[in-house]
């Protein structure tokens, strides 16, 4: 073995020792708990207390997942949620990063005081969310309501759906800011001289933002979508912390929410059925991205 051999095989054993915690992790944490999950997916009813009923092995939980009443009533409002949502943050995040970018005064100052809800630990937002749509007479929304003798409500526990599904979109109003980063680096990203052509053609404000503007932002616009598409079809976690048991007569019952209550007691530990639940969610969203990046490469972007 000569000598640039051997330099060639220390250097390689010199990145496969870097790389190897990362390597552990992978295995440990992401692919045998994928490949567990999926295992698993084909018991019915399996509880990991009682272990493996290989006469439980087949479908049945997936054909179950595809006509059971709830599982369906959830798919559509996690949906709906998606639908909604959405466009809405999409929308108002974006023009609320190009205000901040158009030099206005006082729009540095602003830009802390937008992005400071993503700063907020989730429990600690969930808290404060909570004490405000409090069903109860003490809840902040319901104590103004009170004081101006009107009817309380029981926002997120109401019987009307769809009271209880805006009350939850309202807790995310303020959350509007936290994509502003990526926003502002786009704007930032669109070169001055493409804007002072667009002035000295006698373009206007408008034309400017949806004729230049928007079209060169097509690659922010796409990745934000994405992550809103992916992180909005997983909801879950902060419903569970507002309405664990997902509202009066499962209003607030959200796909992630209903693939969580059954790893725990109220949904009998039913660990095979979630996995196939999770796989199920998984396979949406895998499809959904791809369809999103088949749109995103028809579209020609100007670099």
């Amino acid at each position: 073995m000569n000598a640039k051999t051997k330099m060639k095989l220390k250097n390689n054993l010199i990145g496969y020792a870097l790389l190897t915690p990362f390597l552990i992790g992978l295995i440990f944490f992401t692919i045998y708990p994928l490949g567990l999950a999926l295992f698993q997916s084909f018991f019915r009813d399996y509880n990991p207390l009682d272990g493996f009923d290989w006469t439980a092995f087949g479908l049945d939980n997936y054909k179950r997942a595809l006509t059971d009443k709830w599982v369906l009533d959830s798919m559509k409002l996690t949906l709906t949620y998606a639908v909604i949502t959405i466009p809405m943050n999409l929308v108002i995040s974006f023009f609320l990063s190009y205000l901040l970018t158009r030099g206005l005064k006082g729009s540095k100052a602003f830009r802390i005081i937008v992005y400071l809800p993503a700063l907020i630990p989730g429990v600690v937002g969930a808290s404060i969310y909570k004490y405000i749509f409090n069903s109860n007479d003490y809840g902040l929304l319901n104590s103004i309501l009170i004081s101006m003798n009107k009817t309380p409500s029981k926002f997120l526990e109401a019987k009307e759906q769809a009271v209880a599904l805006w009350s939850f979109i309202a807790t995310g109003f303020f959350s509007f800011g936290c994509s502003s980063p990526m926003w502002i680096a786009g704007f930032n990203s669109v070169q001055k001289d493409v804007y002072e052509a667009a002035m000295l053609d006698g373009s206007t404000a408008a034309n400017t933002l949806f004729k230049i503007t928007i079209p060169l932002m097509g690659k922010f616009i796409f990745f934000q979508l994405l992550g809103s598409l992916i992180g909005t079809l997983q909801i879950g976690e902060s419903v569970l912390m507002l309405s664990p048991g997902g509202g009066y007569n499962g209003n607030l019952n959200f796909y992630g929410l209903l693939i969580y209550n059954q790893t725990t007691g109220s949904g009998g530990f039913n660990y095979g059925f979630a996995s196939a639940l999770s796989y199920l969610l998984f396979i949406v969203i895998g499809a959904l991205s791809a369809v999103t990046f088949r749109a995103n490469k028809k579209i020609y972007y100007e670099d």
